[in-house]
């Protein structure tokens, strides 16, 4: 009868010491998984979008302004006239957008310039200029239009797209600025 209880016990036991390893193991694996995409981290070049631009082809930041702006409601469909034109711009100037207050998107790179840029600051930069060529955006609003601003970190970049195609943070400019801006441009292209 002693043997027949030990014995019981020995198999409740081996059963139990199973039922336990099976559940580290079990969650070991839910961990690791969990780990792994912890380490993930969401930046400019694992973002769906993002990392889709590519600086030795410019039309690609068209591109990815374009998939932005769809992600809140706005359809840049009907803008067909855009260009991208590589120019020595001398000195620190890595782009700059001459189609404000006109009805085509034109921006000029220094791709030497724009090359030497993150891929963080070569983002922010496309989006500031076309954000003047698209929606004639002003330094008045702030955020993605902020003036001198090179470079943003990944998750206040998102906040500030966001709000830019939100409108919450752009400010048009007005008829007179854009008069102004057309002859400037106007000087400068001749």
């Amino acid at each position: 009868m002693k043997y027949h209880i030990i014995n019981k016990y020995l198999i409740i036991l081996s059963f139990v010491c199973t039922f336990i390893q099976c559940s580290k193991s079990d969650e070991k694996e839910e961990t690791k998984g969990y780990l792994q995409e912890e380490s993930n981290i969401p930046d400019y070049d694992n973002d769906p979008i993002y990392s889709k631009a590519n600086p030795k082809n410019l039309p690609t930041y068209w591109d990815i302004f374009v998939e932005s702006a769809a992600l809140y409601g706005v359809d840049l469909s009907d803008i067909t006239d855009i260009e991208f034109i590589s120019e020595d711009l001398s000195g620190n100037t890595a782009g700059r957008a001459i189609g404000s207050c006109h009805d085509y998107v034109k921006i000029q790179v220094d791709e030497t310039t724009f090359r030497n840029l993150t891929t963080g600051e070569q983002i922010f930069l496309m989006y500031h200029e076309l954000g003047h060529d698209v929606f004639n955006a002003s330094h008045d609003g702030g955020g993605l239009m902020a003036p001198n601003v090179r470079s943003i970190e990944y998750t206040l970049f998102q906040r500030e797209v966001e709000d830019f195609f939100t409108g919450v943070d752009y400010v048009e400019w007005t008829d007179e600025e854009c008069e102004i801006i057309r002859e400037l441009l106007k000087t400068e292209t001749q």
